[in-house]
């Protein structure tokens, strides 16, 4: 049997939600862009879990991300938010490109936003010259920092400050209830001080499908409008909604034996000489930092392939695992003895943790 970590979308849905999904495909649909009974349901329990006046359903979170920007910006104006922040790194420019935003990235620490620089940026509007930016962008958990979530106060000091300079504060939350587990917060706390907020529904909630967008009942009926400019409606959308209604109302408990198994597999492979993280504070994300030219970490991965355990590679030197409901903790020693043989085969040397 090969262990997939290479994202937590790869994780199973349960055996409720696909019997959701049968039993959501069996009745009629509807006709309308929100008149399924599933989607309304879901979206209704999603908005009143993240504290907001409405949600709504789309296919991907990527989408869900930009139509919360273009729901709140108009053509020319600026969005900032951390340099390595997924909006920025890996959404393919779509805040400039579709949205017409131009995007200022702050280099913050493990997501979180050097408050002067963004300040400064939000005070822009007192030049004439410059534009001051409309909305900022936060990510919890953070992908590129090892899925660290941001502090709850960081979140509600950059909401503030995002008010007072008359700036909207999107939440890219793909791994949004990891954050509110590992924080041991309320979803709606977190969410309070943002103006938008995005969930997946298909990470670690493993739901075979889609994400949410929840926000003030105008900035949802913009967003209605926006998803079917990018052909984003959903119809037939029962059985998709009824997995993901099932998925919030379960797994949220279970998110805590992901972030165990992830801290247990990075505290493993320390024992072993790889330098791995979190052992503490993270989530469900564990870093191998390798210290190997990009060649080498693809020779890494083929010889951990060939001992059935995938990864992917992650930046400079690193490697990224996912943890999620497929992997079980009986299945880490199998991890830690495949990194062990990928090592032997590639000639690499142990590393201090």
């Amino acid at each position: 049997m090969t262990l997939d970590l290479r994202s937590d979308f790869l994780g199973p849905p349960t055996p409720a939600m696909l019997e959701a999904m049968a039993a959501a495909a069996a009745e009629p649909d509807g006709f309308e862009l929100r008149e399924n009974r599933q989607q309304r349901a879901l979206e209704a329990h999603a908005a009143e879990l993240l504290g907001k006046e409405d949600a709504l359903l789309f296919p991907t979170c990527t989408m869900a991300n930009l139509v919360g920007v273009m729901a709140q910006l108009r053509p020319g104006e600026v969005v900032v938010g951390d340099a390595e922040s997924h909006c920025l790194t890996s959404e393919t420019g779509g805040i400039a490109a579709i949205a017409g935003g131009m995007t200022r990235g702050l280099n913050g620490t493990a997501g979180q936003l050097p408050l002067e620089p963004l300040r400064d940026v939000l005070d822009a509007r007192t030049d004439p010259q410059r534009l001051a930016a409309r909305l900022v962008l936060l990510e919890t958990t953070h992908n590129r920092a090892g899925g660290l979530p941001l502090p709850l106060d960081h979140i509600e000091q950059v909401g503030e400050m995002a008010r007072r300079g008359g700036a909207g504060l999107h939440i890219d939350g793909a791994r949004f209830f990891n954050a509110a587990v590992a924080l041991g917060v309320s979803p709606a706390a977190m969410a309070a001080p943002a103006t938008t907020v995005s969930i997946s529904l298909n990470k670690g909630l493993c739901a075979p499908n889609g994400a949410l967008l929840a926000g003030s009942r105008e900035l949802i009926a913009r967003a209605l409008i926006l998803r079917q400019q990018l052909g984003g409606g959903i119809r037939p959308s029962g059985a998709i909604a009824a997995a993901a209604l099932v998925a919030l109302e379960t797994m949220l408990p279970q998110l805590q034996r992901d972030h165990d198994n992830a801290r247990a597999l990075a505290a493993g492979l320390g024992q072993v000489g790889f330098a791995a993280t979190p052992q503490s504070g993270g989530t469900n994300i564990v870093l191998a930092d390798l210290g190997l030219p990009r060649a080498a970490i693809d020779a890494f991965l083929a010889a951990l392939a060939r001992q059935h355990v995938l990864a992917i590679a992650f930046g400079a030197g690193r490697i990224r695992l996912c943890l999620h409901r497929g992997i079980e903790a009986a299945d880490l020693p199998t991890i830690i003895s495949a990194f062990r043989a990928a090592r032997a085969a590639t000639g690499m040397a142990p590393q201090e943790n």
